[in-house]
């Protein structure tokens, strides 16, 4: 099982409020979703003190990621409905909302482009992630780039079959990026 799928380690304190803001997440996602609305920037989510490391804001979702999850996080909402509507049937012995809490995260790690990690996970701090993978690039991929921050757990993943000469490909830039996990 992959560290973004098994959120076992998570604190039991720190559950709670775990499952609150990855709901409340896939909640605003699919609300905006439904409403035929494009995804707007979250300036201010409630960040709770249990998530850790440095979160990048606004939230910004990608919205052909999300298409892609669509199905998937639809079906994970319903599966989490009944522990919105009684917080107390949240609990770390409870398997399956840990398995389905981390597909969850897993999704919306991948649409927001940032790690999600709560208090009591042996994981990279919560900070942006990109992915890219390419057959052949013959411009220029640039993985990450900041100008004055970007902090947390930074991590940029490129991979390309092939690149043509003249061609650059840059994992990170700098004027900051720092990482601490």
């Amino acid at each position: 099982m992959s560290d973004a799928v098994d959120l076992s380690m998570v604190a039991s304190s720190a559950l709670p409020a775990t499952f609150t803001f990855l709901y409340q997440r896939l909640d605003a996602l699919l609300s905006r979703h439904r409403s035929g609305r494009p995804p707007e920037p979250e300036a201010s989510p409630e960040v709770p003190p249990q998530l850790v490391g440095a979160l990048r804001l606004p939230l910004r979702a990608d919205p052909d990621r999300l298409n892609a999850h669509l199905v998937v996080l639809d079906a994970l909402a319903l599966s989490m409905a009944h522990y919105q509507r009684d917080p107390a049937q949240v609990s770390s012995s409870d398997l399956l909302l840990l398995q389905t809490l981390g597909r969850v995260r897993e999704a919306l790690e991948d649409v927001y482009g940032q790690r999600f990690t709560f208090e009591g996970e042996r994981r990279a701090q919560t900070g942006p992630i990109t992915e890219h993978r390419y057959e052949r690039v013959a411009g220029e991929v640039i993985g990450m780039e900041a100008e004055d921050a970007i902090r947390g757990g930074a991590r940029s993943v490129i991979d390309a079959k092939s690149v043509e000469r003249g061609a650059k490909v840059v994992g990170m830039k700098a004027s900051v990026i720092e990482s601490h996990g």
